[in-house]
């Protein structure tokens, strides 16, 4: 047990952000994590999160300026594939660790700008397989460890 919670930041609050690595996240390791920005660039969509996630933090349309004000150990890049690279680059250039959904980037260039942003940084990018999670997977999941 950590002495003190991961403090996240989540961008991008589409059905993934809101879902998988929003409600989920903070339901099941709400004891070691703990939502500090949310941003997006659809107002609504964004206030939906917030409610439906279930968290008290603040929600931000400028992406810098979550980051910079909330200054999170790690952003969460859950938005549109296009723009992972933008974001992550970005959350590693102000100081932030990342978890990026796959896929990484859309093209070798972009992946290879995340690449070079890590190293330069010296933060961590961890890429994670989304569509282990979804509540079919979940739900096999559950029915082999209940030994059914």
């Amino acid at each position: 047990m950590p002495d003190k919670k991961l403090r996240v930041a989540l961008v991008g609050t589409g059905i993934r952000g809101s879902t998988m690595w929003g409600k989920t996240v903070k339901d099941d390791y709400g004891d070691v994590v703990e939502f500090v920005g949310l941003s997006d660039i659809n107002p609504k969509r964004l206030a939906f999160s917030k409610q439906y996630i279930g968290v008290s933090c603040p929600t931000f349309a400028d992406f810098d300026e979550m980051v910079t004000s909330t200054k999170p150990d790690a952003v969460i890049v859950t938005t549109t594939d296009c723009f992972h690279a933008k974001y992550a680059c970005r959350a590693m250039e102000l100081g932030c660790d990342v978890i990026l959904e796959k896929p990484m980037a859309t093209d070798e260039k972009l992946c290879q700008d995340i690449l070079d942003a890590e190293k330069r940084t010296g933060r961590k990018v961890t890429v994670t397989f989304n569509a282990r999670y979804g509540s079919s997977e979940v739900r096999v999941k559950e029915i082999l460890n209940s030994g059914e």
